[in-house]
């Protein structure tokens, strides 16, 4: 009787100890992963269409992290919402001893979001360098230190640019397609277009098969000819239609 009593509590220890060695290993392991991620704070200010958990964060076309989790909050004055956006980084993945995302923002790197994926319409979010000197002062959110990201102000000065250079584009077009040279270009097709009609026209005089299959091919060359010439004084009126992709 006593040794099955004996038998038994070695069965209990044994499993218990079995036990906390798997709850230990489970939470070494976790504390394991957590050192080599480092968790970051970012605001940003506009859109963030097609960010979300698990968006990727790259730095010089690298996942060097990614979004663990997104947030609706209450701002400091309490009369607006923001989105907070928490990043973990792979420390490890980045090849310094250091901290490296420190380095980075000391470097002048801010937080971007590039445009959503064609196919799945995920965003990412791309580590890019600035002029602008960053501030000496680390600041915290809950515990978490804030990862800089770019001003709205930076972000309307590159969607000016963009306009400014699609402008220039199309400058550019509208003054190609008005020289004397593409002009001239464009007589010649109407005077070759008339030609091949009245020469067509004369030849259906003419019934044989042969004639008529030449003359019937002449009319389409003019056609083409009278497209050709409708389609650049078209575009010399609509150049934008070349970007737009729509005529």
């Amino acid at each position: 009787m006593r040794q099955e009593r004996l038998y038994t509590l070695i069965g209990i220890f044994v499993v218990g100890a079995f036990g906390l060695l798997i709850y230990g290993s489970i939470f070494f392991y976790n504390e394991y992963i957590k050192e080599k991620m480092e968790t970051y704070v970012l605001f940003f200010k506009g859109s963030l269409n097609g960010l979300e958990s698990r968006s990727t964060v790259t730095y010089r076309g690298v996942k060097i992290g990614e979004v663990s989790f997104i947030e609706l909050t209450e701002n400091t004055l309490k009369n607006m919402v923001d989105v907070v956006v928490y990043v973990q980084f792979f420390v490890d993945k980045t090849g310094f001893r250091d901290n490296p995302i420190r380095l980075l923002i000391n470097k002048g790197f801010v937080a971007d979001i590039s445009k959503p994926n064609f196919l799945t319409g995920v965003a990412s979010i791309e580590l890019i360098q600035t002029d602008k000197p960053p501030s000496s002062k680390q600041h915290y959110y809950r515990g978490y230190p804030i990862f800089p990201t770019v001003p709205q102000v930076e972000k309307y000065t590159s969607f000016d640019e963009t306009l400014k250079s699609a402008k220039k584009t199309l400058d550019e077009i509208r003054e190609f397609l008005q020289t004397k040279e593409l002009q001239k270009t464009a007589e010649s097709l109407r005077k070759m277009a008339d030609s091949i009609e009245i020469l067509a026209n004369n030849l259906n005089q003419n019934v044989s098969p042969f004639v008529a299959y030449f003359s019937q091919s002449l009319k389409e060359v003019g056609k083409a000819a009278y497209s050709t010439q409708n389609l650049m004084d078209y575009l010399s009126r609509h150049p934008e239609s070349l970007l737009r992709g729509k005529m």
